[in-house]
């Protein structure tokens, strides 16, 4: 027979663990719903500045053509043809490559993590084989971790991380993109891209991969019109809009992949909840087995100690 109080102690157990993933739940829940909002604030915001970068690099000035913020880069304006659609000659292979890898500073997240990172080891190997050497940014304390340990295919050069008590601001983004572009403009690397978790519905993400720099961008066609008429100088005012529209980029990233992640915390919650109902459905039933047993097995011993009784009287006389 199944012992009662064990049954009871591991009753109880699972409604203290029962207890931690409901709260982790609501939680997580509520995250969510806070960096869902962010999101579709980032995206219209990241919308209008893509609409005013456009109309801004439709006059032609030194970055247009190429030098972004004094280094060299693709021009923003095609040309005879010379140029691959990276903006760089075909000849030309970048040596230096950097790669921001945006994974989350908590676990209970199901394979968000090891996903992203195998999808990220894909295009390191391919970089490699191409003779890049290739850098590291970690954003979240999960990248740090595993790259910390892939020391011999990749330099980590920076990492960050980030509360789980708020969501990620913008303001916070932009100090973290002015770290970024620093390297960039000191002639410590030639392109630099960004990977995370692209956020497509509740449940579903998948890796996306995007190039930051050098910039790829479309100025504004001709055919719409007459360019705007600019209240600063050009130049100026292009670069204030790259520097948005880029930084804006690396936003949506960190927003898009807290979404995922917290989508992906709330279904692990769920799964471990639907679990933990699961036994505890199990223990019941063993509880209520062992204790119709105990109680049976009471009943046989008064009703055998009855009966001990009673041949016991009848002998006696």
């Amino acid at each position: 027979m199944a012992d009662i109080s064990e049954i009871r102690e591991r009753l109880d157990n699972l409604g203290v663990i029962d207890h931690l993933i409901r709260s982790m739940r609501a939680m997580s829940a509520i995250r969510w719903r806070k960096a869902r909002s962010s999101l579709l604030t980032a995206q219209r915001y990241a919308a209008h500045v893509q609409e005013q970068l456009s109309l801004a690099v439709s006059y032609p000035t030194s970055l247009v053509r190429g030098a972004y913020a004094g280094r060299r880069g693709p021009p923003l304006e095609q040309g005879s043809g010379e140029q691959s659609p990276t903006g760089r000659s075909p000849r030309q292979a970048p040596s230096r490559l950097a790669l921001i890898v945006i994974a989350s500073d908590h676990g209970l997240c199901g394979s968000f993590n090891t996903v992203l990172f195998h999808t990220a080891d894909v295009y390191i190997d391919r970089w490699r084989k191409q003779n890049a050497s290739v850098d590291l940014i970690a954003l979240g304390e999960y990248a740090r971790r595993y790259y910390c340990t892939k020391t011999d295919v990749c330099h980590l050069v920076w990492t960050h991380r980030f509360p789980l008590t708020h969501v990620v601001s913008f303001i916070e983004t932009r100090d973290i993109w002015q770290k970024v572009e620093d390297l960039y403009q000191q002639g410590n690397l030639d392109e630099l891209y960004l990977i995370y978790n692209h956020f497509i519905s509740f449940g579903r993400y998948r890796q996306r991969m995007v190039r930051l720099l050098p910039p790829e961008l479309t100025p504004l066609s001709a055919s719409r019109g007459e360019r705007p008429i600019l209240g600063s100088k050009a130049v100026e005012l292009q670069r204030f809009l790259l520097f948005e529209h880029l930084a804006m980029q690396l936003y949506l990233g960190l927003v898009e992949s807290m979404v995922s992640e917290q989508a992906a915390r709330l279904q692990s919650m769920d799964a471990a909840k639907a679990n933990i109902d699961g036994r505890a459905d199990e223990l019941k039933q063993a509880y209520h087995i062992a204790r119709q047993e105990g109680i049976t097995q009471e009943m046989l011993e008064i009703a055998s100690g009855a009966g001990y009784l009673d041949t016991s009287s009848s002998l006696s006389f």
